[in-house]
């Protein structure tokens, strides 16, 4: 019995469910400073002891005793403190593994399709320019015409090799992250939070697209705060690779004489996006 990983599980969906130790330790009717020692791996368990724990978290025996594989390769970037962040990660890296295991199993696994770009832009420097090209050879890659809206974002990453898992988490502050081919992706996560619009979802898979191509090299779980450049840089390539800028161009001439807002409001129905991508696309 490996009393790490039960303690590391433990304290995982503990804090998931946001219960203090006393709470679980009660709903498994022990006392607080016996649930402590199991929980810390001091102490080894009984099955039965494990079992009234893991029937008062509302878990499977089972569940306590999975490894819990740690992402290295992961860009996870929010704009406010995370408690639940290592929960988050872990549950990433459960769905990858599970993910592959069945892609072998069906020996349905996709190339991903933008190795060869992501090598070439890693050579250019960073800007606007280098988003912008990013974004029109990412939508010549996937082969969408010159105006073609995007339709089906999550469809097309899939197509191109890129794992896509919508994850509900109350939060304001996080929209998605990205995870690395030698991690077990290449993947993007996107925060399908009922309370974010649908438009923010879209382009938050497509900002996380943006940091695989672009920022490869800044994968690194270690690193929480969001870097003020790159993010800028990820959000061009979004907003021009979800409307390339003839298209944009055309949609906007089209709308003269209507009212700023109205004029934004149209081109945000065509192409699915943000208010606030369509004004920042007319800033770039």
């Amino acid at each position: 019995m490996d009393q790490k990983i039960i303690g590391v599980n433990l304290r995982r969906i503990r804090e998931a469910k946001g219960w203090t130790q006393s709470q679980v330790a009660e709903l498994a009717g022990i006392s607080r400073v016996a649930y402590r020692n199991i929980e810390n791996g001091n102490s080894t368990p009984k099955v039965s002891t494990l079992q009234n724990i893991a029937s008062g978290v509302g878990v499977k025996l089972q569940d306590l005793f999975v490894p819990v594989r740690t992402l290295k390769k992961v860009r996870f970037r929010a704009s406010k403190k995370m408690t639940s962040r290592d929960n988050i990660l872990t549950e990433v890296a459960r769905w990858l593994d599970d993910f592959n295991y069945l892609e072998i199993l069906l020996n349905d696994r996709k190339d991903y399709r933008f190795k060869d770009l992501t090598r070439k832009l890693s050579s250019m420097p960073g800007g606007d320019d280098r988003a912008k090209y990013a974004a029109e050879q990412a939508r010549k890659k996937l082969k969408l015409k010159e105006k073609e809206p995007i339709r089906d974002i999550a469809g097309l990453l899939e197509s191109s090799g890129i794992k896509v898992y919508p994850l509900s988490l109350v939060s304001d502050g996080f929209f998605g992250l990205s995870v690395a081919e030698e991690d077990g992706g290449p993947a993007v996560i996107v925060n399908v939070w009922e309370r974010i619009s649908v438009e923010r979802w879209i382009f938050s898979a497509a900002h996380e697209l943006g940091h695989l191509l672009l920022h490869l090299d800044a994968f690194n779980v270690e690193e929480s705060a969001e870097d003020e450049d790159q993010e800028t840089e990820a959000n061009v390539f979004a907003s021009h690779f979800l409307m390339p800028e003839k298209a944009f161009e055309s949609e906007w001439n089209d709308t003269y004489g209507l009212s700023f807002v109205d004029r934004v409001f149209k081109v945000k129905r065509i192409f699915q996006v943000t208010k606030l991508s369509c004004i920042a696309f007319l800033k770039v």
